[in-house]
This record gives structure tokens, C-alpha cells and sequence, in this order.
């Protein structure tokens, strides 16, 4: 089959290069419609009751992530000039377009009982700015008897105010909250250069565009980098440009075909799939140079290029095919985990590196049978001196000391099994940003003088229309929020018992005594005197739902982590269950941080099986290659221990086990798994070449599969460690550690499985072993009559 493949692929080599031009003209057309996403990915599968019953959540209520917030910290906020300008800022943000409303202390709103409307009236506080520091004070001192802006709006302790802002859901879901969300902070910033102040910004809008923002930039930056690189080192390795141009010819058209594909789908990009570009420049780039070198040994043998070309298909073809889908494999066994963003990392991925494998093996024999033969100054890396020293001493070392390897591998694994379990299963809502950078600063910011910015929501659910008028009920939801109020992680609760309590103080004339519940008999004339106007019909409704049968409460906490959160989810779950029984309340909790922590672990725990599902489903590969469990199990050894190694680093260096890391294991082994592979290709068809002789085999398979294994392995380390400059901890994770997950591949591949395979010489029958197959990896030499050269 693949000997008829080489013959069809040489004589239409002109259409298939103009079929190959069409596909990628194809994919061009798609690419720049890809879009950015502006949310978080969607981890929790559709059908998980939790992800239900949040998606029924924000369709009860307005949206939990829709606040950005502008904070400030100075002892000069009450004063007269700054006061004003704050006054200003609040209402020159108003007025943007994509802003719903804003909320602050110069922006706030009181409720004042007006009998003749027969119903409470919403007055700003503020309808100008002050004239004189004595009315600054007095409002100071009239912000201070409304306890319901209390510690919301302003931290008399550390001098910290904020300016609430809710954007529109329209411009929130749109490439539009880029250019809004940055007006936004040119505005706040401006007012900071004039008083001399840091401003901080935050919440879920600003950091999901801040984190979109840089997406977008580093797909650029690491694109471009992974083909400089890739150029660089076909250079180095081989010497001559032709192999460059095909190189980069070749992983360009992976980058336009992913991002098209992505656009086909309709997928968008997210700090996942942003890196499949150059990440498919760097695995696309191991084709190239396993043809490259294999068509130079070719020529070198018996210096017939057609044959050579030909050959480069029907005797490579096959082992090519099974590489790339080992490395699918890795990629592919994330859609096992149900989650809708790793599905499309997984799909998009397997489908390109597919892609990339045809495009190569139709590509570089077409274009190398228009061009001269090779000649000696090309193929002159195969003789390299410095490659052919390491070789040999890879050899010396596996013939004459084996019991160091197996001593050295032995100490390192133990040392990785130990460090191993030291490795945490911890992840946070802002995860991937560095301590340092900017965003995560000003959440901090936030954490420590207004308790936080990420939304907790709890949903109560009274079963009955008019449920959440009953006083009993509203004594509850009262007697929860002082609970909520008791923790640390929490900001001040808000629920529809506050805006009684308010609108019980408006009632009152304005008495700060009267913040409180009101009782059985004012409750219902105080519902009759709520405001009629749009703002209090929203702010009701934010609150409860329309039939005033599901009540919410929402605080705004610190992003604990994923083990704190787990705990404090618990300890609130037994309060409300104190407090609501469950006979007559249908209580959750809810809300982006609750999400995340059900995502979380939903996440680790279906990427560990999806990693498992690698390793069968390779193995089963392997299997079918060599038709012998023994072959399998050795085959297994130099893949598994750099997975160790790599646990092992993560655990002595304090990598915790996220999604952004977890996802390393089976990418890598899909990668490194080729190594053996290639071997072990080499290694088959040496020893029915030398009649089974494994002390001859060994030594000549390592010296012909070694160059390929050595400059993969290189440019691949070169390539997946330019991630170490991403701006996310997660992307820096899958750089590093997949880097050194593919060295020490390598070294095993090279030292240790010859060596084990040695040592098994007089347990194993070679022939036996590896004599019957189901899929003959090396065939022997066929001349096609288009192969040879007249």
C-alpha cells in the first residue's frame, strides 16, 4: 500500500501540490474569523446539576460577574478637591457607553418617604459637587448613619473607596469590553496621576480582558518564536536553507490550518487553545526533521534520489503514521474529561497534527523531486563528529556499564516517588497570573481591605409564590447573613433583607436605629412604599425573583484556593442547614467561585483518567506493533519514568496539580512514546537483517535512530521551552516541565532500553518477540519502477 502510495504521490506530484495549495488556501479563508473568548472556559459539563443550576441562577438574576471595581487608598478622600473629582470620575464613567450604572460614595442613593406619592422616593445623596469642606464633612457624617453602604463602599480603617461599575452583558460578550474596559481604566488612571494616588482595578470583567488581552498577544509573540526557532535549528542541524524554507513551509500551513479550524468549529480561543499554534509549529517540526534526515541516509546508501524519495514514503510512511498518532493520542484523551474547553483543545489538535503528518509526507518528497540531488556539504551532518561521539558513548555505556544505569535510574526514581508526594492538588480562580503582575496585585488589593472581588452566591429557594415576604423566612435569610458575616473570607452579605432594612430606615425618616427587619405588620407597607422607579425595580429584582419565591445572597470573598474553598463551602453548607430545613427549603450554593471549585475538581479528576486512557490505548498501540506482551512491558519503562521524573520536579519545586499541568503527563507521553517507537523500528529491522544477533542490532539500531531522536528531542525541548516566557504560570508549567519530560526521554530511550534489552539477551527469543507482528513497521527494501532513476 505504501509503496503504491509513493508511486501515485510521485507521478501527480503537480496536482497534489496544487490540492495541498487549495486546503490551505481553504484554511486561510477561515483563520482571521476566529474570534477571542471573553468568559471563563466552560469546564463543568452542560448536563452537571450544579452547572444547571447556576446557568437557572444568572437567568433568575442579573448577571454575578458583570462588577468591575475601582478602588483607591488615601487619607485625603474626604477632602474637598478630591471628593469632587471622585464625584466627577463616577460620572464621567456613567456615562460611557457599555456601562450600566455605577455605584460609589459620591454616587449612592438614599430612600426618602414621600406620603403624598404614597411610596419611598430614590434621591442621590449627591446631585452636585460640595462648595465648601464643611459640607464634605457633614456628608461624611450622613454616608456614615446609612448602614447600608457600610463596608461596601468605603473602609474607614485603611482609607479604601470604590467605584462599583456594571457593564452591559451585550458589550461584556463582545470584542467591545477590550476598548471598554480600557477606557474605563484611562479614566480611573487619570484621576490617579492627579492626585498622586495608585489606582487599582478589579473584578471578573477586568481580569478576564486583562487575561483575554494577553492571549491575544502571546499567540503572536510565541508563533513567531516557535518558527524563528524552528528555522534555527533545521539550520544548525542540517546546514543548508532548502530544508529550512520546507520546514517553515510546513508548520505555517499548521498554524493557518488551526486557527481555521478553530474558526470551523466555531471555537474560540482561550488560554488553551492560544497555544496550539505554536505548539503545532513545534510538534509538526518532528516530521520535518525525521524525513529530512531519513532522506539524506537514503541517498547516502546507494545515491539514487527517486529511489530515495519514494523510498522515504513507502518504507516510512507507516512508522511516520503511528508516531503522530501516539502524539495525537496524547492530545486526543482530553475529550474523555466532558469538559467543553478541553474537548476543543483535544479535537483541534488531533486533527492538525493529522494534517501536518499528511502535508509532510506528500510535501517534502515532491518538492525534493523537483530539486538537484543532495549534495556530499547536505548530508554532511550524518558523518557529524560531536553527534557520532555521543552515540558512541551512549553505546559504550549500555555494554559496559549497565549497572550504573540501572543504579542512576533507580536513585532518580526513587528520589521522583518520593518528591511526588509532595506534590499539592491546589488551583485558584486567578491562577495562571504571577505575583507580581499588575492584576493579581490589585486583587489582593481588594482581598485585604474590602475582602474580595470574586462573587458567592447563595440561592434559596421557598417553594411557594410570595415565599420570601413570610417574616419567618426573612428572619432566616437575617440570621444567615449574620453567619456569613462571621467569616473572614467574606465581605459584607447583600440579599433582599438589606433593602428592607433600608427601605425600613427611609420609612423612618432617615433614623439609623431603624436598619433593621422590619416587623410583621410594617413589612407589608413598607413593600406597598417600595420605589416604583427603574433603578429600585433592578435592584429588587437582583435580589429576588419575580414571583418573590427564590431569594439570593451574595458576598463578594477572597479567591482562597481550591482546598480553602472546599472547606469553607462545607462549613457554610452546615449553616444553612441550621438554619433552613430542608422540608421546606431548597437551599445551593452557587455563583462563579462555587463553579470554580466544583470545575476544579471535576477537572483533576477527569484529567487523571483521560492521562490513564493515554497510556492504555498506547499501549495497546504498542501491542499491535510488536504482538508480544513482554515487548510492551519494556517498551513502557523509558516512557513511564520521565513522567515520574517530571511529578517528581513538580513536587520538590512546589508545582501544584492543576488543570495547566496535569494536562503535561499525556502530552508528553504521547511525544516521547515516538522515541520508542523509532527505536524499536530500527532495532526490528536490524535483527532480521543480522539473523536475530541483538549484540549486533542494538548498537547499529541506536546509531541510525539516534540522530532522529537527538535532533527531535533538541528542537522540541528548544521549542516547548519558550513557553517559560508566557505571563501565565500554567503556560510556563507546560513549557518547562514537558521540556525536561522530553530530555530525559530521550536519555532513556538511548541508554536505558538498549541496556534493558541487552540484559534480557538470553531471557528473550528475539525472534519470537519481535518475528511476528500485526503491522510491519519496516518493510524491506521495495524498488518501485518509478523509484529508480534512469
Amino acid at each position: 500500500m505504501w509503496s503504491a502510495l509513493a508511486t501515485f504521490c510521485i507521478r501527480n506530484r503537480f496536482w497534489m501540490l496544487v490540492s495541498l495549495g487549495v486546503i490551505t488556501l481553504v484554511f486561510g479563508f477561515f483563520a482571521p474569523k476566529v474570534k477571542m473568548t471573553y468568559d471563563y472556559a466552560k469546564i463543568i459539563p452542560a448536563d452537571d446539576p450544579d452547572f444547571i443550576e447556576y446557568v437557572k441562577f444568572k437567568a433568575t438574576f442579573v448577571e454575578d460577574g458583570n462588577i468591575l471595581v475601582i478602588g483607591v487608598q488615601s487619607p485625603k478622600i474626604f477632602e474637598l478637591g478630591f471628593f469632587n473629582d471622585w464625584y466627577d470620575l463616577s460620572n464621567d464613567i456613567e456615562r460611557i457607553d457599555g456601562v450600566e450604572k455605577v455605584v460609589s460614595i459620591a454616587k449612592a442613593y438614599s430612600l426618602i418617604r414621600n406620603d403624598s406619592l404614597h411610596e419611598l422616593t430614590i434621591q442621590p445623596l449627591l446631585n452636585q459637587k460640595f462648595k465648601t469642606q464643611e459640607e464634605v464633612d457633614s456628608f461624611k457624617r450622613y454616608l456614615g448613619s446609612l448602614k447600608f453602604y457600610e463596608g461596601l463602599l468605603y473602609n474607614p480603617d485603611s482609607n479604601v473607596t470604590l467605584i462599583a461599575v456594571t457593564l452591559k452583558k451585550k458589550e461584556l460578550d463582545s470584542k467591545a469590553r477590550i476598548p471598554l474596559v480600557q477606557t474605563i481604566e484611562a479614566r480611573a488612571n487619570a484621576f490617579g496621576q492627579k492626585h498622586e494616588c495608585q489606582m487599582h482595578l478589579s473584578g471578573l470583567p477586568y481580569v478576564r480582558t486583562i487575561m483575554s488581552s494577553k492571549v491575544a498577544d502571546e499567540i503572536k509573540i510565541f508563533t513567531f518564536l516557535s518558527i524563528l526557532i524552528t528555522a534555527i535549528f533545521i539550520f544548525v542541524f542540517f546546514r543548508f536553507f532548502s530544508a529550512v524554507i520546507l520546514s517553515l513551509v510546513i508548520v505555517i500551513i499548521g498554524v493557518i490550518a488551526t486557527l481555521g479550524c478553530l474558526a470551523m468549529f466555531n471555537y474560540k480561543i482561550t488560554i488553551l487553545t492560544g497555544i496550539l499554534p505554536p505548539l503545532m509549529v513545534i510538534i509538526g517540526i518532528q516530521n520535518c526533521i525525521y524525513l529530512i534526515n531519513v532522506y539524506h541516509q537514503e541517498y547516502t546508501n546507494h545515491g539514487n534520489k527517486m529511489k530515495a524519495i519514494t523510498r522515504l514514503i513507502s518504507k516510512n510512511g507507516l512508522p511516520l503514521f503511528l508516531t503522530n498518532v501516539t502524539t495525537a493520542v496524547g492530545f486526543v484523551v482530553f475529550s474523555f474529561s466532558g469538559s467543553a474547553m478541553l474537548d476543543q483543545f483535544s479535537v483541534v489538535s488531533g486533527i492538525i497534527i493529522m494534517l501536518v503528518y499528511v502535508v509532510s509526507l506528500v510535501f517534502i518528497p515532491i518538492v525534493y523531486s523537483y530539486l538537484p540531488p543532495p549534495k556530499p556539504k547536505h548530508t554532511k551532518h550524518l558523518d557529524g563528529v560531536r553527534l557520532n561521539k555521543v552515540l558512541d558513548y551512549c553505546n559504550y555505556l549500555i555494554y559496559n556499564r549497565r549497572k550504573t544505569i540501572y543504579i542512576i535510574t533507580t536513585v532518580l526514581l526513587c528520589l521522583s516517588i518520593y518528591g511526588s508526594t509532595r506534590v499539592r492538588n491546589l488551583g485558584y480562580v486567578v491562577d495562571d497570573l504571577p505575583a507580581d503582575d499588575p492584576v493579581f496585585m490589585d486583587l489582593k488589593f481588594f482581598e485585604r481591605h474590602l475582602k474580595g472581588t470574586l462573587p458567592f452566591e447563595i440561592s434559596i429557594d421557598t417553594r411557594i409564590q410570595g415565599g420570601v415576604k413570610d417574616y419567618a423566612t426573612l428572619q432566616k435569610i437575617n440570621r444567615l447573613e449574620k453567619e456569613l458575616h462571621k467569616y473572614p473570607e467574606f465581605s459584607k452579605p447583600m440579599s433582599v433583607v438589606d433593602i428592607l432594612k433600608f427601605a425600613n430606615q427611609g420609612m423612618n425618616d432617615g433614623a439609623e436605629q431603624y436598619f433593621m427587619v422590619p416587623n410583621v405588620i410594617d413589612i407589608s407597607n413598607i413593600v406597598d412604599y417600595l420605589p416604583k422607579q427603574e433603578y429600585s425595580k433592578s435592584l429588587i429584582k437582583s435580589m429576588v425573583d419575580s414571583t418573590y419565591r427564590i431569594a439570593r445572597v451574595s458576598v463578594q470573598m477572597a479567591d482562597i484556593g481550591s482546598q480553602k474553598m472546599k472547606v469553607l463551602t462545607k462549613s457554610v453548607q452546615l449553616k444553612i442547614d441550621s438554619i433552613f430545613p430542608k422540608t421546606d427549603y431548597d437551599v445551593k450554593i452557587t455563583g462563579t467561585s462555587a463553579i470554580f471549585l466544583k470545575g476544579n475538581d471535576y477537572l483533576i479528576e477527569n484529567l487523571i483518567q483521560s492521562m490513564i486512557s493515554a497510556l492504555i490505548i498506547i499501549s495497546i498501540m504498542m501491542a499491535f506493533l510488536f504482538f508480544s506482551w513482554r515487548m510492551v512491558l519494556i517498551s513502557l519503562i523509558p516512557n513511564l519514568i520521565p513522567l515520574i521524573m517530571t511529578f517528581g520536579i513538580m513536587g520538590f519545586f512546589d508545582i501544584r496539580l492543576k488543570p495547566s499541568t496535569i494536562i503535561i503527563f499525556s502530552i508528553a507521553y504521547g511525544i516521547v512514546v515516538d522515541f520508542t517507537i523509532h527505536y524499536l523500528a530500527k532495532y526490528r529491522h536490524s535483527l532480521k537483517k543480522h539473523n536475530w544477533d541483538m549484540r549486533i542490532a542494538i548498537p547499529e539500531s541506536l546509531m541510525e535512530a539516534g540522530p532522529s531522536i537527538i535532533y527531535t528531542a533538541v528542537a522540541l525541548f528548544a521549542g516547548f521551552i519558550i513557553f517559560a516566557a508566557s505571563n501565565f504560570g500554567g503556560t510556563v508549567a507546560l513549557g518547562v516541565l514537558t521540556s525536561l519530560a522530553l530530555l530525559f526521554g530521550m536519555f532513556m530511550n538511548l541508554v536505558l532500553l538498549p541496556s534493558i534489552l541487552l540484559s534480557l539477551e538470553k531471557r528473550i527469543n528475539a525472534k519470537k518477540e519481535l518475528g511476528v507482528t500485526l503491522i510491519e513497521i519496516d518493510p524491506e527494501d521495495i524498488d518501485s519502477e518509478d523509484g529508480e532513476e534512469k
